[in-house]
């Protein structure tokens, strides 16, 4: 009899490291999210030209249209939109960044950074369950968008950039 059982029991186990697994990294990507809304709003207040405007102001309504997105399933597995020390001080920092560095280097850290960062979250949709397995792909599809967004205001097609993030949202209502 124990023998029939065993299977089941590590299926349930196996499902509740996957699940586990997924709020992790979920819970990472929400604060991702909540630090990316503080930096980008904060620099979008500085910045003068009309160049950043379009793409600061694009990436805010991008990280916005984000938070809408996110709540449900935050909500769902018990996770907070609000921003935690962790991702108050990044903000702090990338602000500091957007300051001091110049233009290019700090765009092309950020795209390093993302690039990273888009590796580990691929992993999301293998721990899903079916329920939030469309969100999931969602999820990585977004930081995708960012990438091509942070790319184009690399090669400085500045309203290129906001069209991919507007694009996007549009897509995604």
């Amino acid at each position: 009899m124990l023998t029939l059982l065993f299977p089941a029991f590590c299926q349930q186990d196996e499902d509740v490291a996957r699940q586990e697994a997924f709020i992790q990294l979920f819970d990472k990507e929400v604060q991702n999210r909540a630090f990316a809304l503080l930096s980008m709003s904060a620099i979008s207040e500085k910045v003068t030209e009309e160049e950043d405007k379009t793409f600061y102001y694009g990436w805010v309504a991008f990280e916005e249209f984000l938070q809408g997105k996110y709540k449900p399933y935050a909500d769902k597995h018990g996770l907070s939109q609000e921003p935690r020390s962790k991702a108050k001080a990044e903000a702090f920092f990338g602000e500091l960044a957007s300051d001091i560095l110049p233009k290019r280097k700090f765009y092309e850290t950020m795209l390093d950074q993302t690039e990273d960062y888009l590796e580990k979250l691929k992993k999301l949709p293998g721990y899903a369950t079916d329920e939030d397995l469309e969100f999931a792909r969602f999820v990585v599809k977004q930081e995708e968008a960012q990438i091509q967004a942070i790319e184009h205001r690399i090669k400085g097609e500045n309203q290129a950039a906001a069209d991919v993030l507007a694009d996007f949202i549009n897509s995604n209502q």
